[in-house]
């Protein structure tokens, strides 16, 4: 709670510290109507008031998501973009869904999203090793390495999720209060890990607490940067990128010895195949592989190859525990008539028990109601208002090269043409085909949605204009699949060996620029369940 506190004083102080440079910077014009181009554009979140833009630029930082509702419902919904103050990405203009499948599918050289990336994560300050930001041997890791081989990491995740749930909610027999956030971190790093370096440092609860520390700085710390004003973001940026290096050198020291150990057997077998050494099957080893593949000797520095391992965990560890997070919540506070939690448990318990009480890559597959109700939650709660950003290069309309374009994911998630009761968790929503052809399909292209229409069932990690829980294009999430078999083994193993206490109000998220965070402090009561009954 500490940390979101601080992070939203931050932000709060540099959002203010903007706006009084805008003064100086800008033509009166600017200050009251905005930059010239957007006057031929809706704006939403703007009043009739001196320092327009100003004004509405500090307002930003909470009616963000406020705004996007306002202009869907007002514009998006009747196919024109609109644009929205941001005090972190400047004015933005907002994609509707039924161009997105057009916009998004422009060349790079057009419409750009590496350097858009670069410029969220502040990668210029965040990630200080160059070598190491513009060669990503590790994201190409995520992307193949780790989604080829989910048949053979599924057992080690599995061992991990059940170690994780015994150390932090504990074996017993009576309720037990815990930290809902706090205990997702925790059990999704180690479950992570297991495949990212395996023993013992996925086990070493040091070292998670360090990977989760850095993963904290750098995506706060890209946000502090991100809505400072340019004449002092190198000031943020040093401070940001020394506090981030620090805590990567706190890292370091905790695991060089076991990735010089790593590097040592690989050059070894590398140089004599009869070597006895076994190469485990993980992303560190992976990352070594592809390390050796480039020709490049300079990226088998061990402190290189513990930096692609912390971004490893940098990119997925906080994106899984939002999920689910979320999921418990929305369990633990649905309509306990709804019978949901009975109807997941059944079916893990058979799933488990066809495939002789272990936890297989193929069984994992078939946990179909325990993957709709993770869509569902992702559907109901994303982790952002808007997001997906990409920035004009080579504009051919009237909006100029520079502009920043971003999609309203959670209106589109709540819009009633495509999810009626959009506000309610409806756990099996997308268990069977539904008359419902445009939920499953994407965004209709003439609005309109087509209730006659049937579809089959798509797994969460499909991807679709009309649910954007893992992006959308080319560019959508690396490790979706990665991601997806992790967290329905973790439902699965909670449910299976877990009660949930039912609580009355689900606690709400803070809604911080287009960012949603869980520093709610949300906390359940648990305890262990009589499992004499499983496989």
């Amino acid at each position: 709670m500490t940390f979101s506190l601080g992070l939203e004083h931050a932000v709060a102080i540099a959002s203010f510290i903007s706006c009084f440079v805008y003064l100086f910077r800008k033509t009166k014009s600017d200050l009251e109507h905005g930059p010239e181009f957007l006057t031929r554009l809706a704006a939403v979140g703007i009043r009739n008031e001196r320092l327009a833009w100003v004004r509405a630029t500090i307002r930003s930082l909470f009616d963000s998501k406020k705004w996007v509702s306002e202009g869907y419902a007002k514009y998006s919904k009747s196919n024109i973009p609109f644009i929205i103050p941001s005090i972190e990405r400047g004015p933005t203009v907002i994609v509707p869904p039924r161009q997105l499948k057009g916009i998004y599918g422009l060349p790079e050289n057009v419409l750009d999203v590496h350097a858009t990336q670069d410029q969220t994560l502040q990668s210029r300050w965040t990630i200080w090793d160059k070598e190491v930001a513009n060669f990503g041997i590790h994201i190409s890791v995520i992307r193949h390495q780790l989604t080829r081989n989910l048949e053979i990491l599924t057992p080690t995740i599995a061992a991990e999720i059940e170690l994780g749930f015994k150390r932090w909610w504990g074996t017993g027999k009576d309720w037990k209060e815990i930290s809902v956030w706090d205990t997702c971190l925790k059990l999704i790093a180690g479950a992570a890990n297991s495949a990212f370096c395996g023993k013992p440092l996925c086990r070493d609860t040091e070292f998670l607490d360090m990977v989760r520390d850095h993963a904290m700085a750098m995506f706060g710390g890209a946000i502090v940067i991100n809505a400072t004003p340019k004449p002092f973001k190198a000031l943020s940026g040093v401070v940001i990128g020394f506090l981030c290096h620090i805590l990567f050198r706190k890292t370091l020291k905790k695991c060089l010895p076991f990735i010089r150990e790593r590097l040592d057997n690989t050059s070894k077998l590398r140089t004599d195949p009869t070597c006895s050494w076994t190469p485990p099957s993980d992303g560190l080893q992976w990352i070594i592989d592809e390390c050796h593949a480039s020709g490049n000797p300079a990226h088998l520095s061990p402190e290189r190859v513990c930096h692609r391992l912390l971004l490893v965990n940098d990119i997925s560890m906080h994106s899984t525990s939002f999920t689910v997070h979320n999921v418990i919540l929305d369990l633990a506070s649905v309509d306990e008539s709804t019978g949901y939690i009975e109807a997941l448990r059944e079916e893990c318990r058979t799933v488990l028990q066809e495939a002789g009480g272990t936890w297989t890559f193929d069984a994992v597959k078939k946990l179909k109601l325990v993957d709709s109700a993770i869509r569902e939650s992702m559907r109901l709660t994303p982790f952002a208002s808007t997001g997906l950003p990409r920035t004009l290069e080579n504009a051919t309309t009237s909006i100029p090269p520079g502009t920043v374009l971003s999609v309203p994911i959670e209106a589109i998630h709540h819009d009633e043409d495509l999810y009626p009761d959009s506000g309610q968790f409806k756990a099996f929503r997308f268990s069977r085909p539904l008359k419902l052809g445009n939920v499953l399909n994407g965004f209709p292209k003439d609005g309109k949605v087509d209730r006659a229409q049937t579809d089959t069932l798509k797994s969460s990690a499909t991807l679709d204009d009309a649910f954007l829980g893992f992006g959308f294009g080319r560019h959508a999430c690396p490790g979706r699949f990665f991601a997806l078999n992790e967290m329905k083994m973790f439902v699965a193993y909670m449910l299976l060996n877990y009660d949930l206490e039912h609580i009355k109000t689900r606690p709400k998220l803070i809604d911080l620029m287009w960012l949603k965070l869980p520093f709610h402090n949300g906390r359940v009561r648990v305890r262990r369940r009589d499992t004499s009954n499983v496989a």
